[in-house]
Formats: C-alpha cells, sequence, structure tokens
C-alpha cells in the first residue's frame, strides 16, 4: 500500500473528528473562532489599533475583533484605516460563517438527541420499580395488573423494555389504559438477551424483573442475562418472574435463574383452568378473582388472636376475610386439618378485599339444624368434545383423565393435517378417557351436527395457536354461533368452554351464550404480577391451580345445607368444615335462563336461601 500524503492524513483525521457528532464540530467550531479572533487581534496591534496611532492593548484589539466575529453590526460603526477595516471585514466574514455553522451544528445535535431518546436508549434512573422485558397483547394485561397493585402506593414505577420502538409502545399503552393511577411508565428499547441493553432498565435498584417473551428459548436466555447482571450489579434482592409453554424447558430455564427465578407453568395453569372451566361454568371467573388485584385478593398476614385456634374457630370470627390456610415453619399449608391450631409466630393465608382491615370478633354461632349430610356422589362417565387443536391439548387431557370417571371418553376434531399426534398422550398414559382424534371440516354445520349428536356433555373451543389472535378469535366465534343455533335446533344446552386471545373478542362473545371464557394472557399476567409483587404467593397459587393436595372445586349446595330454609354464610361455612374444607364462596343460578353468578368471600354474611342448582365453592384435598 502506497504512503499517505499529509493531506490525505489531514482528511482521514478530520473526517475522524467531524464523525465524532456535535461535542467534536463544536470543538472545531471553537477553535477555528479562537484562532481567527487572535490572529485578526494581532494584526490589529501590528497596525496600530483602527486609527494606526498604535494606543491599542493586545488584550483590548484581542476582545475587539471578537465583537466583529459575533456581532456582524459592529462593522457598519467601525471607523479606521483602509487595512484595518478589511483585516476586520475578513474577521466579520469569518464570524459569519462560524455563526451559521453553529446553529446548524446545535439544531442537528438537539435533534439527534431528541431522536435518541425518543428511540429509548437513555438509562433510567429509578428505584424499587417493576421491569417488564418483552412487549405484546400480554404486556398490557401484565401493566393494568400492576396499576391495581400500586393503587395504594405513591409514584410507583414500571419500565418496560422490549425490542420495539419506545413511541410504538408508548402510543400502544396510551389506546389500551385510559387510568394508570399512581403509576408511572417508562419504556425502553433494547434487545431483551442484550446485557448493555438491559442496564439502561436500572437494574440494580429494581425490584424485580417480568420477562415477557413469547419464545421459551429467547425467555432462558434473557433470563440468563438478568441473572448474571442482578450479580453483577449487585443487587441481592430482586428476583425474575417468566413463563414457560414447554414443559421441557423448564430445567434450563431454572438452571439459569437459580434461586432468582420462579418459572411458571403455561400448559399446566391453562390446562388446569380449562378442564376446571368445562366441568364447573364460573370457574375460570373464579380464578381469574383470586389471580387479580381487583376485588378479593390473597394476602399473608400475622393475627395474634389467632393463636390457639384451628381454620374453623378462625373463619367463625372473620366478620369480612376467609382464612384459607397457615404458614407453619416458612411452609404455606392450605386447608389444614380440623385439628391443627395456629401456633405463635405462624401466619395466616387470607381471602380478602384489598380495602378491608382484618379483624376477629366474637365467633358466630352456626345454626346446625340447618346442615344436610350427604355423601359424595360418584361421577358417571361423560363425553368432552375438543375442537381445534393446539400445543396445551396433552395438558388438558392429562387434566381431564385425572379428574374424570373410568370410562370417560374425550373427542378431539380438528382440521386435517392439525393434529400432531407426537404431541398428544399416549394411551398407556390415560387411565380413565379413552381419546378419539379424528381430523374433519370442524367448520362444516353437518359435520358439527354429527359431533353434537354423540353428546358430549362439554365442548371445548381451542383457539389455533398458528393464526393471529384476532383471526383465531374470529372462527372461534364462528363456531360458537353455528354450535349455538345448533343447540337451539336440537333443544340442548350444551356447555360452551371458550378459549380467547383478547378480551375485547370476549365481551364480543358474550353476546351469544356461552357457560364460560378462559383468555390465557389475562390468566398468565395475572399470576405473573402476583409473584412478581411477593414471591412466595407462587406456592400458593400453585396448589390452588394444582390437581394435588387442596384446590378449588365447585360442589352441589344440597351436600351442605338445606335449601328450604334461609342459611348465613356462617353456618355454610361451619357445614364445609365437616367434611374436611374451607368455603370460600358460592355459585347462584338463575334457573329461567341458565345463567349464573359467583361470589367470592361476600361481604354479607347474612342468610339466604339457595336453591338445589347452586353450588359452594370450596377449597378441599383432592
Amino acid at each position: 500500500m502506497k504512503n499517505a500524503t499529509a493531506q490525505q492524513r489531514f482528511r482521514y483525521w478530520f473526517d475522524n473528528l467531524m464523525s465524532r457528532g456535535t461535542k467534536s464540530l463544536l470543538l472545531v467550531l471553537g477553535v477555528i473562532t479562537a484562532v481567527v479572533v487572535i490572529i485578526g487581534g494581532l494584526i490589529s496591534v501590528a497596525l496600530g489599533g483602527p486609527d494606526g496611532s498604535g494606543e491599542s492593548s493586545v488584550g483590548g484589539s484581542i476582545w475587539f475583533t471578537l465583537m466583529h466575529a459575533i456581532n456582524t453590526g459592529v462593522l457598519a460603526k467601525e471607523e479606521g484605516t483602509v487595512v484595518y477595516l478589511f483585516v476586520m471585514t475578513i474577521v466579520t466574514l469569518v464570524g459569519i460563517f462560524i455563526t451559521s455553522f453553529l446553529i446548524g451544528t446545535i439544531s442537528n445535535g438537539i435533534k439527534d438527541k431528541v431522536a435518541d431518546l425518543q428511540r429509548g436508549h437513555s438509562p433510567v434512573i429509578e428505584k424499587g420499580h417493576v421491569v417488564i422485558i418483552g412487549f405484546d397483547e400480554n404486556a398490557t394485561s401484565i401493566l393494568e395488573e400492576l396499576i391495581l397493585a400500586n393503587a395504594n402506593q405513591k409514584d410507583a414505577v414500571v419500565v418496560v423494555m422490549a425490542d420495539k420502538e419506545k413511541t410504538a409502545m408508548e402510543h400502544i399503552i396510551r389506546d389500551r389504559i385510559e387510568d394508570v393511577g399512581n403509576t408511572r411508565i417508562i419504556c425502553r428499547s433494547g434487545k431483551p438477551d442484550s446485557v448493555s441493553d438491559l442496564k439502561v432498565c436500572s437494574l440494580d435498584t429494581c425490584k424485580s424483573i417480568i420477562v415477557n417473551l413469547p419464545d421459551d428459548f429467547m425467555t432462558v436466555k434473557t433470563i440468563l442475562a438478568c441473572e448474571s447482571l442482578l450479580d453483577e450489579l449487585g443487587n441481592k434482592d430482586a428476583y425474575i418472574t417468566a413463563v414457560i409453554r414447554d414443559r421441557e424447558v423448564l430445567g434450563p430455564a431454572k438452571i439459569a435463574g437459580g434461586d432468582r427465578v420462579e418459572i411458571l407453568n403455561f400448559q399446566k395453569t391453562i390446562g388446569r383452568l380449562m378442564v376446571q372451566a368445562s366441568r364447573h361454568p364460573g370457574m375460570s371467573s373464579i380464578l381469574s378473582e383470586l389471580l387479580s388485584f381487583k376485588g378479593n385478593e390473597i394476602y399473608v398476614e400475622d393475627i395474634p388472636a389467632a393463636v390457639g385456634k384451628n381454620i374453623r374457630e378462625i373463619n367463625l370470627s372473620l366478620p369480612t376475610s376467609t382464612a384459607i390456610g397457615i404458614v407453619h415453619n416458612g411452609q404455606n399449608i392450605l386447608n389444614p386439618p380440623t385439628d391443627q391450631t395456629v401456633q405463635a409466630g405462624d401466619q395466616l393465608i387470607l381471602l380478602a378485599h384489598d380495602d378491608d382491615a382484618t379483624r376477629m370478633q366474637e365467633p358466630a354461632v352456626p345454626e346446625t339444624s340447618a346442615y344436610q349430610l350427604e355423601p359424595n356422589v360418584s361421577e358417571a362417565p361423560h363425553t368432552m368434545l375438543v375442537l381445534g387443536y393446539s400445543d396445551m391439548l396433552k395438558q388438558i387431557l392429562l387434566e381431564e383423565d385425572a379428574h374424570s370417571a373410568p370410562g370417560s371418553r374425550a373427542i378431539v376434531a380438528a382440521e386435517p393435517g392439525k393434529i400432531d399426534t407426537d404431541m398428544m398422550p399416549n394411551p398407556d398414559e390415560l387411565t380413565n378417557i379413552t381419546l378419539d382424534m379424528r381430523e374433519c371440516k370442524i367448520y362444516s354445520r353437518k359435520v358439527l351436527e354429527r359431533l353434537v349428536a354423540e353428546g358430549p356433555s362439554c365442548i371445548l373451543l381451542m383457539s389455533d395457536p398458528e393464526l393471529d389472535g384476532e383471526e383465531a378469535d374470529a372462527r372461534t366465534i364462528m363456531l360458537q354461533l353455528q354450535l349455538t343455533d345448533i343447540g337451539e335446533d336440537i333443544g340442548a344446552d350444551i356447555p360452551l368452554t371458550i378459549e380467547m386471545n383478547s378480551t375485547r373478542n370476549q365481551r364480543l362473545s358474550q353476546m351469544m351464550r356461552a357457560t364460560d371464557f378462559v383468555v390465557s394472557s389475562r390468566v398468565v399476567a395475572k399470576m405473573m404480577v402476583q409473584v412478581a409483587e411477593e414471591r412466595r404467593k407462587k406456592d400458593i397459587l400453585n396448589d390452588l391451580l394444582s390437581d394435588g393436595g387442596s384446590a378449588v372445586y365447585m360442589k352441589p349446595i344440597t351436600r351442605y345445607v338445606h335449601v328450604d330454609k334461609p342459611v348465613d354464610y356462617y353456618t355454610l361455612g361451619a357445614s364445609a368444615a365437616r367434611y374436611g374444607e374451607i368455603a370460600i364462596g358460592y355459585k347462584k343460578v338463575d334457573n329461567e335462563d341458565g345463567s349464573f353468578e359467583t361470589v367470592v368471600n361476600p361481604r354479607s354474611k347474612e342468610a339466604m336461601t339457595f336453591d338445589e342448582n347452586d353450588d359452594i365453592i370450596v377449597i378441599a384435598r383432592g
């Protein structure tokens, strides 16, 4: 390679200097101005000043030269020799050039800075904030829950970071969330798995991190990046909450996050909820309320007055809340045995309204004459019809098998080529149900009529994961319309449980009759926020949604109290305690149109009359 000339070297140096941005440009302009002013001032002194008398000082000449450079009006009033005026004219012309260039440079610098701020790359300086990594339909649901959780806090902050434009995220948030309450939402742009990008979210001072990404592999990478950055920054208190959809990725995700991560199993949670909703209409709204910060919430509190009492005695003394468990030696015990009492140092797990103070009063006296004693009725075999296919169908079928009577059937009907048989349960994994998989045109009325003619006791409408959320919901609504029409034609009242992607489409779908809805994104968002706000709630929620231990169930009211006389809620709860269960609410059915109302932890515990079609909501052992 040829040696570069002096001109090329200077140009190369100058290009590098100018490419460094506004600061370099201002430095160059400052140097040029200083050189021109000093040289002009020295020439003025050499010429003897304006009139050639030689009375001008060096400092004064430089000052007057600077005035000529930055103010063109000075030249018009200047008097002196021809040579002096010529020099000042040159200085003024250079000043005009420099001033023009300076204005443009500052303007471009401000514009670039504003553009950089709009791109969302500036660091966040906050403390005790929650960081959400990833932005999609689910993110606004998470934000809504955090806003509810922060209702009693002053100046709560949530930082959202995603590989999207900051202004686009802010626009979506403003469009979908009308009132942010006391919560400030700050958006930043960056790659979720980039440590350098994550640093702008101030992870060293954050309270918790929610990883909200649709891809499990990217979720694991992001967990690993967050964990290493929290260690580097010395934040020992913050932890990570994430959702994993594929069960096989759960292990790597836990290894990536170590003790800092709380992993939620998406398929197991939604699968359990879908089965419960199909078997007990209204269950999804109950579990959604338990997962929400609106209305009733799960609290863990110290109540000294409860020491020495068991759960049954405590609930007879609680006017506005319901005790559902005990924290003993750091372990959560839901629905503890009736002979287990609260010890000093134990805490109560309570279901209460967020604005009600937990207090104990004189115990109520249940009306034992209202008790009904009926054994559990063995469930008869039934048929469940599933329309559509998704990756979590295997988990749904496993959950259904665990709760079904022997001899039950599950018919899975989906469009040709949609069913992945490798992802379905093997026959040896199913004990109580027989699986019947069919590929057929499920949007055809004739096909639907043949399927309904087989007498399913419940129908699940699954959202197609391969389609856009709006398109998938549109197809689900089409199936709902056809099934509603078929049911009216044959006079059948078949419970429909519908999986929706959007709450907006759910409201549209509610214009027609449907038994229950499951909006998976909302359920996951609520559970993530519960865990992000209080880490120990994860184990409690897992117990409530699990098929082992104690969980939420609906049972006929006739098993607990007589339906021909008014009973108060204390009596209802005391009757449930005889079976080792905790009453947390009830479901009342309108016998005229089949609609129902679910009430969790009723504020009014006054006497009311139940109907034989009503149910009690209990926490019971499986």
